[in-house]
């Protein structure tokens, strides 16, 4: 129920859309009503076309037809058939209302269901932006883009679904029941009973829909999962020519996905025949109970036909609303994994009254720094390193020994367990996370680029930034010869995630990003490693150019490539055991020496 609230507080905005369809709803509802009151009437006059017109109105309304015949040309009160024709033509008035309303109503619902769709979109997306990067860590892609797209798209439904349930149906059951009441209300007393027999299948499989339609979803998410990791790996996939055990993986989820849809369309599909049979067994009860007061001359037969049909016209809505509860059901799943992920805090938060830090001038320091992701085991210990303004760190060591996971607690991707990272003395929780970022420009050897223009993957988003800027740090990178060869220059396109370019051409162009944003802190994750050697030696000048005047942390796999840095520290287990320049080190004898040699002579024998 709080999900469902929160649900239509997205709807609140659109107060006015919202009252003017409720409105039209009301008036389609009343009009339903009067044309199935008018029935009788017109029944009436069909009845006994040989004889004196008469109007014949429901129950207590049945006084004012001999007023309203009295009020008529005599030539039109004494003739049945005109006043039929003027009957039908009332009713094809009042159908022409309806639909206009009826198309009035319908598309403001879905205006509020599609701008409510929209709002949950741009909520969660921001949301998304403000989660920490641990979240990205534990949650596939799939999974974040099924409730993205999946999940809002079930959301908006359901809007529509709750909107013809609560309201739109509703007044179009009470309308009637009311007409029926009028017409004959000893007969609507007896008829009451079936409704809550109507009703009951509507809780009944309400609640196994709401469970199935959660296990419906988490099928969709993993098979988007599946399908985005098959597509980003599709390299992978042909290159191992695994592309059957591809299909084959895929063939299985999407099994899945069908046998829970069949569990849903089971329930959904068994609630309209139950409805139907309680339903109709109410109206052949009605039938045989007004047959036998009409034999007994106690009602009229145009009233009991006229109450029939109501009472029948009464059970659409009914059997509407069973329907559409199915499908709420369903919804709301879709509408807690909503929920849910805007309920997701962020590890790392700002803290009231945070700060902005001021340009960088002095020293980036970690004070015995610990961390661990999962609380247990610590991937730091005891880390207490500095570096100056203008400095070039080089961090070394075995994989998995916590190298990157050092410089991400910079940025604040991650808060230390314990410790604390400073920036010229001040503790880089207490500075807002914008502060923070923007003096920081990260180069990794993952590179992210966009389906858009090189000039746009340069200046990602930044509108100050000049043309003339962006070619001086296309050159700085080492990038502009390349481009210049392009067809359209700098607004060419390079394809998702840059595919149309060379690796060393996309670390160029990531690198040029770095330099348009002109970062007092560079931080170089393994930048190079996994280009060849002459993309490498263009990358590597590049970043040699960069370098000047920052405080750069660096992260190499080739250690010839740190002999320039200003400090080397090794990681080892998580803890600094040995730093200094890289002549210090070899001199040194231990770790760092070790692991440099052992790199000379392998690529010795690669020589």
């Amino acid at each position: 129920m709080r999900n469902l609230i929160r649900l239509f507080r997205y709807a609140r905005p659109y107060r006015g859309p919202v009252a003017l369809a409720i409105f039209s709803t009301v008036v389609v509802s009343a009009l339903g009503a009067a044309s199935a009151g008018a029935l009788q009437p017109i029944f009436g006059l069909v009845f006994h076309m040989g004889s004196a017109p008469r109007l014949s109105l429901p129950g207590p309304l049945q006084d004012l037809g001999p007023q309203l015949l009295s009020r008529l040309p005599e030539s039109l009160a004494s003739n049945a058939l005109t006043l039929l024709s003027l009957g039908v033509l009332v009713l094809l008035l009042g159908a022409i209302l309806r639909g206009i309303f009826s198309y009035l109503e319908e598309y403001l619902v879905s205006y509020v269901a599609e701008a409510v769709k929209r709002d949950l979109r741009d909520d969660l997306y921001a949301n998304l932006h403000a989660l920490s990067v641990g979240y990205f860590t534990r949650t596939p892609t799939g999974e974040v883009m099924s409730r993205l797209t999946f999940d809002v798209d079930l959301c908006g439904r359901s809007l529509l679904w709750l909107f013809a349930s609560l309201l739109k149906e509703p007044f179009s059951a009470v309308g009637l029941l009311v007409v029926l009441f009028l017409i004959n209300w000893p007969l609507a007393l007896i008829a009451l009973p079936s409704i809550p027999l109507a009703v009951y299948p509507i809780v009944k499989f309400g609640k196994k829909m709401r469970s199935r339609g959660t296990a419906i979803q988490e099928r969709r998410a993993e098979l988007n999962i599946l399908l985005q990791q098959t597509v980003s790996g599709i390299r992978i996939v042909k290159a191992f020519a695994m592309e059957a055990y591809e299909r084959f993986r895929f063939a299985q989820k999407n099994a899945g996905l069908f046998r829970a849809c069949m569990r849903i369309a089971k329930v959904d599909a068994l609630s309209s025949p139950v409805i139907e049979i309680l339903a109709f067994g109410g109206v052949l009860l009605m039938v045989w109970l007004g047959g036998y007061l009409v034999v007994r001359g106690l009602i009229l037969p145009e009233e009991l036909l006229t109450f029939l049909l109501t009472l029948a016209l009464f059970f659409q809505p009914v059997r509407k609303i069973g329907k559409m509860n199915n499908s709420i059901q369903h919804g709301m799943a879709g509408v807690r994994r909503i929920f849910e992920l805007m309920d997701t805090q962020p590890e790392v938060q700002e803290i009231p009254g945070a700060i902005v830090l001021p340009p960088m001038r002095e020293r980036v320091a970690f004070r015995h720094v610990s961390f661990s992701y999962d609380g247990h085991q610590e991937v730091l210990r005891d880390v207490a390193v500095s570096a100056r303004m203008g400095q070039i760190v080089a961090i070394v060591g075995p994989s998995g020994t916590g190298k990157s996971t050092l410089v991400n607690l910079i940025p604040r991707f991650y808060d230390p367990t314990a410790g604390v990272v400073e920036i010229d003395g001040v503790d880089i929780r207490r500075v807002t996370l914008k502060s923070l970022r923007e003096q920081i420009g990260m180069v990794t050897q993952e590179i992210i680029l966009f389906d858009d223009t090189i000039f746009n993957n340069v200046v990602y988003g930044r509108r100050d930034v000049s043309p003339e800027r962006v070619v001086r740090a296309l050159s700085i990178a080492n990038a502009l010869e390349f481009i210049e060869k392009l067809p359209h220059g700098l607004e060419t396109r390079i394809g998702e995630s840059g595919v149309l370019l060379s690796g060393g051409q996309r670390q160029r162009i990531a690198i040029a990003r770095a330099v348009v944003k002109d970062p007092p802190i560079l931080i170089l994750d393994e930048a190079t490693s996994s280009l060849d050697a002459e993309s490498e030696e263009l990358v590597q000048a590049a970043l040699d150019r960069v370098m000047e005047h920052r405080t750069t942390f660096v992260i190499a796999h080739r250690l010839s490539t740190v002999r320039r840095a200003d400090k080397v520290l090794v990681l080892y287990e998580g803890q600094v055991v040995e730093q200094g320049t890289h002549a210090e080190l070899l001199a040194c004898g231990g770790t760092y020496a070790r692991l440099y040699r052992a790199q000379m002579i392998e690529v010795g024998r690669e020589a």
